[in-house]
Order: C-alpha cells, then sequence, then structure tokens
C-alpha cells in the first residue's frame, strides 16, 4: 500500500534545472560567495548589509548576462583566456566564435 508520503515530487519539464528561490544554482553560488564573505571578514550590520545587497545585485546582473547571451557564453570565455583546458579540442567548424 502506497502512502501519500511516499511520492517523490518530479518537475514538470524533464530539463529544467534546479532552482532555489527562484535563482539557477550558478546564480545561488555567486550569491553565496558575497554573503560567505561578509559572515567572515565582517564585524557589525553595516558592512554585512553592503556585502549581502552585493551580493544580491551582482547575482541579479550574473542573472541578466546569462539571459542576454548564448548558451555556452562563460565557457567560452573560459576557454578563450585559458582558465579552462577543453576535454577535447572541437570540431573544425567550431573553432571560431561567431556569436549569435
Amino acid at each position: 500500500m502506497v502512502k501519500p508520503n511516499d511520492y517523490v515530487e518530479i518537475n514538470k519539464f524533464i530539463d529544467t534545472k534546479p532552482m532555489f528561490g527562484n535563482w539557477e544554482v550558478d546564480t545561488l553560488m555567486v550569491f553565496s560567495v558575497f554573503v560567505g564573505i561578509a559572515i567572515m571578514f565582517t564585524k557589525g550590520f553595516i558592512p554585512f548589509a553592503t556585502f549581502f545587497g552585493t551580493g544580491v545585485l551582482a547575482a541579479t546582473l550574473y542573472e541578466k548576462i546569462k539571459k542576454s547571451k548564448i548558451k555556452g557564453f562563460f565557457l567560452h570565455i573560459l576557454y578563450m583566456l585559458g582558465i579552462r583546458q577543453p576535454k577535447t579540442l572541437p570540431p573544425s567548424y567550431m573553432r571560431y566564435f561567431i556569436g549569435a
């Protein structure tokens, strides 16, 4: 016999990314870095509120930039700067980033 608590909740769309407070996980990490810095290095309400507000602003700006660019834009920038190395070389038709 199946109880109501035994059901697993599945997203309506299979490709929906995990979200927290209407932010995707990568946006939440941007915010979390600022809150972590605020917790570790600030004393008092005003500096904490400043870092907290900056974290909200940075996460919002990151979200806007992410939505305005094509998929894979940030990874492409990391590859261009040499910060991240690709696992394999891209095919010849993908070597040059033309944009959308």
